[in-house]
């Protein structure tokens, strides 16, 4: 054993065949990653005493888990499994040779499919987290940087683990990759003018359950029990127009388009293109000093629209053959 620095944890992931039972093979390792994914313990004091002023005379175990926070670059295939495990159902098909399109979408179910994290620290240990559910995931981009990712983990039970890390060839994005529209229809999207943005930030949270039952330590199971979507976006001040939604409560139709400028075949580009179905202004201002450029937050929620019967979808073009069965199947 010894000291270890941050770039030499490493972290696989895998969807699993069997809910809560580790796969042990990682279909994919994260480059670039910054991992707090751990062990967690909850420990009930035994306060009875003995006549003694002392407080307590000792604890016990009660409740084991996983979770923690994984943050890196976003790279079109490797999202891919955050968001099959968000969603809970994806239909994936050939768009020409080795690329291909997946279209997510939201299963109507409290048990998305589960994953298996793999996290290797160093030469100190190794191990599976089973049973493991994205809490929330939070995607962000600037002018100035790579398009990055935050998601927050929950996981149950954990083993040794003996996979060799492997890493392929990735796709990332930059600010200038990003297309923000708005429109009063789906269809209106396409030839809608691109709202100009500095910064744009989607926020996914499942509203995770983690829940415990007599005769055991860890989770018998964990439960997505929510699906809420959230835009922030930071254009300039040039017109009223979303204060003037902020304040009347209008609904539209929003698109948010991350594409790269690799080539990955034929022609294709590595792209995430999320539609909204249905969202509000939820929160508007206005903020710079006087000899800045003024800027207006504003803060957008998605609602489910009945009409489409649907809130979101997300379609994710790259290399990755498919995310709803293991990689041996």
């Amino acid at each position: 054993m010894s000291e270890i620095i941050g770039k030499q944890i490493e972290v696989g992931i895998a969807v699993e065949e069997t809910r809560g039972t580790p796969q042990g093979t990682a279909e994919h390792w994260f480059k670039n990653v910054t991992a707090s994914i751990v062990e967690r313990a909850e420990k009930a004091v035994d306060d009875s005493n003995r006549n003694r002023i002392e407080d307590s005379l000792g604890a016990r175990l009660v409740k084991k888990w996983v979770e923690g926070d994984l943050e890196g670059i976003v790279h079109a295939d490797a999202i891919g499994y955050l968001f099959y495990n968000i969603y809970g159902a994806v239909s994936s098909g050939v768009v020409s040779g080795s690329v291909y399109d997946h279209t997510f979408s939201v299963a109507n179910s409290i048990q998305h499919p589960s994953l298996t994290l793999i996290a290797k620290d160093g030469a100190n240990s190794q191990d599976d987290f089973t049973n493991a559910m994205v809490g929330s995931l939070e995607i962000s981009a600037s002018v100035d940087d790579y398009v990055r990712f935050t998601a927050s983990f929950m996981a149950g039970a954990t083993s040794s683990n003996a996979d060799t890390p492997a890493y392929v060839t990735e796709y990332d994005f930059v600010g200038k990759d990003i297309t923000v529209k708005f429109a009063d229809t789906e269809g209106g999207l396409a030839g809608a003018t691109a709202t100009k943005v500095k910064e744009v930030t989607v926020s996914w949270d499942q509203g995770l359950i983690a829940d415990h039952v007599l005769g055991s330590y860890t989770p018998d199971d964990i439960y997505d029990g929510n699906h809420a979507i959230e835009v922030q976006i930071t254009p300039n001040y040039e017109d009223d127009t979303f204060k003037d939604l902020y304040t009347a409560g209008t609904y539209k139709y929003m698109q948010v388009v991350i594409q790269g400028s690799q080539d990955i075949g034929g022609g294709s580009n590595p792209t995430i293109t999320l539609i909204l179905n249905r969202v509000q202004v939820m929160d508007w201002n206005r903020e710079g000093g006087r000899d800045e450029l003024i800027t207006q937050p504003i803060t957008v929620k998605a609602f489910y629209n009945e009409t489409d019967s649907e809130m979101s979808s997300l379609v994710l073009r790259n290399l990755t053959t498919e995310y709803d069965t293991v990689e041996s199947a």
